[in-house]
């Protein structure tokens, strides 16, 4: 049936400080502020039929509101929200979580002078109870027969945290505001079965419980029903935590499919199992749709109701990265709400929140069906986690990768790759030389020479599993670390492959190697120094273009091994105030040092090279696929393993491409 609206003041339940956090010199102290426990309450506005009900808070990242508490709730004396003398302090931004179906927090205690001693008293552990102030804006209502009726807050959200002398009777309001009368606030209540008298919020004018009263007038306990449990009604008690279950998996699935409430309610009366009623539900919405029967309609529980399920993928990636890197990974709103959640426990979010019943599930069952790519996941064929895992192992991938230095990049060009044919590099000589043209003289023809190198793409990769076994372990470091690896291992074979040009000293298109004498860019064996560079721009100076016309190219990188040829490259280009003109660097601030560690030989004479600005001459020419700059992954069904697998690709050229922009001194 449609549900009811009902105005409800702020509500309080006793939570616990954590006696081992609190912590005198920072000033702040750890809470446990829900726990989410049943317990009785009295209906606070008085009605007259039914006066006792069951009140639940529903612990899960999607019931609970998590944003006053996040941006730093206040920390109050005794519930007293009107004053500002009251506040205490407040909760540590982004410290409010869930886990294991609690919510905790950090509370930062305020310095001021006038609240010193009571926070004194909580800094020595006089004062040890603390109270959590929320409201809730739904609650979903079931009722058996012969018990009463069960509340389940399934939409609430905590509003502030309270010192206080004693812990509130957990059915009692927050009853030291005195202006709770004016601070109502709607709440739904969303009944299973037939309701009880609706009461319109404008009725609700004019009733406030007398602050000092915890129990109606006339309705306090009688000594029967204050008895012993029998045998009988702990079986009773059995059944009814049972259909509670059914009824609230029930309403939930109606939920998250958009399905009236009362075709909800029909399957709860007539008594419908869980398994029959998931039946009845995918066929009510084949019959509304059948077209997007299997479309993923479900919204994202993460960062409210308007968030999407790629909205719920990426705040649950990012809570994984934070885990896995925090200086790299900030933590967003949505996030937060994962943070501290095992691999195991965002397996079972991610079934749960497609509709899938894991009670029961072993490990092995639970991380099998998350892992599946088409797990049977109750009303919706594709399950959310592999994707948040591959997208976690592709973040990792690229982070490994994009934090890898590679020093070529600077003395070698970029060029994107269409496909992988071969590629012919053509290079264009300087424009032919200007001929005089006598009076009533012809212009002549003139010719651009060109020279010609060539290469291709080559693909690289490997393959990457995740097992059912790395979820239960909950093993980062397999998970998030060896993606990072791989990517930085990548990032590694594209330096090896690019600086085994200079040490490899391969043969070009004339059919000479890349360093030769007959090329004009192999100095003699020496040390670096202001001789042998005089010698380098010497020969960059005599440098000729194909067409036999000197060109003006200098040097601008010097890239040489660590040690002895670095030392010696810092002290010839680095400038200096010498005493005398001898002294003077003569090359000071002309070349950039780029110093790598692939040109260092095992043994013998060490190198050192030259190289001109790429956007000048063709240097070295390194290469991706066109639009796959970078290592990429594809995620399947393991075959080879038990999970998924993640195929780490990487395709990349690099060639030589010009002999005038190089240099090489094979050094002493």
């Amino acid at each position: 049936m449609p549900p009811e609206t009902l105005a409800l003041p702020l509500i309080g339940r006793a939570a616990s400080v954590r006696a081992e956090s609190v912590d005198p010199a920072a000033r702040t102290v750890e809470i446990v502020w829900t726990t989410g426990a049943i317990i009785q309450r009295q209906r606070w506005e008085g009605w007259s039929d039914v006066v006792e009900y069951d009140e639940e808070l529903v612990v899960s990242r999607a019931a609970v509101r998590m944003g006053r508490m996040n941006d730093g709730a206040p920390f109050l004396d005794s519930h007293n929200g009107w004053s500002l003398g009251s506040v205490l302090g407040s909760v540590v931004p982004g410290s409010a979580h869930i886990d294991g179906g609690q919510g905790f927090a950090t509370i930062q205690l305020t310095a001021a002078a006038d609240a010193a001693d009571l926070v004194q008293r909580i800094l020595e552990k006089s004062v040890r109870f603390v109270s959590v102030g929320y409201r809730v804006h739904r609650y979903e209502i079931t009722k058996v027969e012969g018990q009463r009726e069960l509340w389940r807050a399934v939409d609430w959200e905590p509003m502030e945290v309270s010192a206080v002398a004693m812990p509130a009777d957990p059915g009692a309001t927050i009853r030291s505001d005195p202006s709770a009368k004016t601070r109502l606030a709607p709440c739904i209540l969303q009944r299973a079965q037939a309701p009880i008298a609706a009461v319109r919020a404008d009725n609700l004018k004019g009733l406030q419980m007398d602050p000092e009263t915890t129990t109606l007038p006339g309705n306090e306990p009688t000594p029967a029903a204050a008895a012993a449990p029998t045998e009988a009604a702990g079986q009773a008690d059995a059944i009814r935590a049972e259909e509670r279950r059914r009824t609230a998996d029930i309403l939930n699935l109606c939920q998250r499919h958009a399905l009236p409430a009362d075709f909800g309610a029909d399957l709860i009366a007539r008594g419908v199992d869980l398994d029959a009623a998931r039946s009845a539900i995918l066929d009510r919405l084949a019959s509304q749709n059948p077209t997007t029967r299997g479309a993923e309609t479900v919204p994202a529980q993460a960062g409210g109701p308007s968030a999407t399920d790629i909205g719920f993928r990426d705040a649950l990636t990012a809570a994984l990265m934070h885990r896995h890197a925090p200086a790299q990974n900030a933590l967003d709103g949505n996030a937060r709400e994962f943070r501290g959640m095992t691999l195991m426990e965002m397996a079972r979010f991610s079934l749960e929140r497609r509709g899938t019943n894991t009670r029961g599930m072993s490990k092995m069952e639970l991380a099998g069906a998350a892992l599946s790519l088409r797990a049977d996941v109750g009303l919706h064929s594709t399950s959310d986690f592999p994707s948040i895992l591959a997208n976690v192992a592709n973040k990792t991938l690229r982070q490994g990768y994009d934090s890898t230095p590679r020093t070529f990049t600077a003395w070698a060009r970029q060029v994107s790759i269409p496909d992988f044919k071969t590629v012919q590099r053509t290079q264009l000589g300087g424009a032919p030389d200007l001929l005089k043209v006598p009076e009533s003289g012809e212009f002549t023809y003139g010719t651009i020479g060109e020279g010609k190198e060539t290469y291709a793409l080559a693909t690289y990769g490997r393959i990457i599993g995740i097992t059912r076994q790395t979820i239960i372990n909950d093993d980062l470091n397999a998970f998030a670390r060896i993606p990072a690896a791989f990517g930085a291992s990548a990032a590694d074979l594209e330096s090896d492959l690019v600086y085994s040009i200079l040490t490899g000293n391969p043969t070009m298109g004339d059919a000479v190697a890349l360093f030769h004498a007959t090329h004009g860019n192999l100095g003699t064996a020496a040390a670096i120094s202001e001789t042998s560079l005089t010698e380098a721009y010497e020969l960059y100076a005599k440098q000729k273009g194909l067409e036999g016309r000197l060109i003006a190219i200098q040097p601008r990188y010097i890239v040489v091994p660590p040690g002895t040829r670095a030392v010696e490259a810092r002290k010839n280009v680095t400038q200096t105030t010498p005493a005398q003109v001898s002294g003077v660097n003569a090359f000071a601030n002309r070349l950039e040092i780029i110093e790598e560690a692939r040109l260092l030989p095992a043994a013998g004479a060490k190198p050192w090279f030259l190289a001109a600005d790429p956007s000048r001459i063709d240097t070295v020419e390194f290469g991706y696929l066109e639009g796959n700059n970078g290592v990429y992954t594809e995620t399947r069904n393991g075959f080879e393993v038990d999970g998924i697998e993640i195929k780490a690709r990487h395709d990349f050229a690099y060639k030589a491409i010009d002999w005038r922009g190089l240099f090489q001194n094979v050094g002493v």
